[in-house]
């Protein structure tokens, strides 16, 4: 077992150590407030599928079912509850408190998607940064908790987390194909749990091939010019898309406003110079909600302060990515490209912090990612208790990577 391999495995051990616990309190008690509603109707899905199962038709007790064409067609729009039922039913099979074990699969995975998040930020930085990038998503109550219920969030979390450091590295590896393959596999997973991350994926992937092109000199400057030139014909001709995409998030913008978390439920966008105008504001409830005035219960107040710690890293994530800038150019623009259209569209779609907290774990990582590689630029932590100025930055045995992305 390597360093990198040793060091990241001492911080998936303590993150799933608190998952465990709290998978544990979880299942014998009704304390966590994310394991109601859609978690509860998940765990009764998954058993009604395991019973038909049983007897031979695995929707034999369910008003709907899901079909192969179904599990190969992403965006087929199946019902998500027969979906994620159905990957969850397996675990009531089992003998034994199956709730448990759904959770505790739950709580593995998210625990993996923060050794991955460590891994990608010590190839790009070093392992001080690796390790204050995964501090948030160990210790938040937030990601705690959801990682201990039914949520879908988790394994969304891990599969992201896994295609991109498959496709870091696989520029390391002979044949690059098995890692392209199995990227593929999971991002294709995370498109049947997750259908609405469509656009986000495919602006990050169409950011990188786009950055690839012009710096290997298969698209001149002058070829991307004309092709900019065209770019107000294109937006006519995907404005009708573009008007179905702003309809869908204002429907999804009124049917969430309810509840006790509620925020702004009176702005719904209904047209592209709404959305753009709004698009600031939404991103910044998405990512840093609840706000100090909207604080009401002890809950809110714990999610509250990941907001504040979150602002503090997104400061930091400045710093982080010119540092990088010249290097990995690349990774850059891709998570920054599909960050950006995470925190809009999500951020429009969103009106609820409650809900808002948990979706922003599928992306508020890549803040992380480049904040912690900021705040170790700035300063060397001497582990524990002790810090001193950074004065040389590539001091840690971590931070071994050079050359261009």
């Amino acid at each position: 077992m390597n360093k990198t391999t040793k060091q990241g495995f001492c911080l998936f051990v303590t993150a799933f150590s608190f998952r465990l616990v709290t998978t544990i309190i979880t299942t014998v008690t009704t304390v966590n407030p994310d394991s109601t509603a859609d978690a509860l109707e998940f765990g009764d899905r998954a058993e009604k599928i395991a019973q038909g199962i049983l007897e031979g038709n695995p929707y034999l007790y369910t008003t709907g079912s899901i079909e192969i064409s179904q599990f190969l067609l992403p965006l087929a729009s199946p019902n998500i509850y027969d979906l994620w039922g159905s990957f969850l039913a397996p675990f009531w099979l089992l003998p034994g408190p199956s709730g448990f074990y759904a959770r505790l699969g739950n709580a593995l995975f998210g625990a993996l998607a923060i050794y991955n998040v460590y891994v990608i930020t010590r190839y790009y930085h070093s392992h001080q940064a690796g390790v204050i990038a995964t501090l948030p998503m160990i210790f938040y109550p937030s990601f705690v908790a959801v990682h201990s219920t039914l949520l879908r969030e988790a394994i969304v979390l891990f599969g992201i987390t896994t295609v991109v450091r498959l496709l870091i590295f696989s520029r390391h590896r002979h044949s690059k194909w098995p890692s392209y393959v199995l990227a593929a596999g999971l991002l294709h997973f995370t498109l049947l749990l997750r259908g609405d991350n469509f656009i986000i994926y495919a602006a990050a992937i169409s950011a990188v091939v786009l950055v690839y092109l012009i710096k290997s000199g298969l698209v001149t400057i002058r070829t991307a010019g004309f092709g900019l030139a065209l770019s107000p014909a294109a937006f006519a001709l995907a404005l009708p898309s573009i008007r179905d995409g702003i309809e869908f998030l204002a429907y999804t913008r009124t049917v969430r406003a309810r509840g006790r978390a509620v925020y702004l439920p009176e702005i719904v966008p209904q047209t592209i110079v709404e959305l753009v105008a709004f698009s600031w504001v939404g991103a910044a409830y998405f990512l840093y909600a609840p706000f100090p005035w909207m604080i009401e219960t002890i809950p809110d107040f714990l999610v509250g302060t990941e907001g504040l710690v979150n602002i503090g890293f997104t400061i930091a994530a400045v710093w982080g990515v010119r540092s990088l800038v010249q290097k990995y150019q690349y990774a850059i623009v891709g998570l920054l490209v599909g960050l950006a259209i995470a925190i809009v569209l999500y951020g429009v779609g969103t009106v609820n912090y409650g809900t808002g907290m948990r979706h922003r774990q599928m992306f508020i990582w890549v803040i992380f990612l480049f904040g912690g590689i900021g705040i170790s630029e700035h300063i060397r932590f001497v582990w524990p208790l002790h810090c001193e100025k950074n004065i040389d930055k590539t001091s840690d045995t971590g931070s071994v990577q050079s050359g261009s992305d």
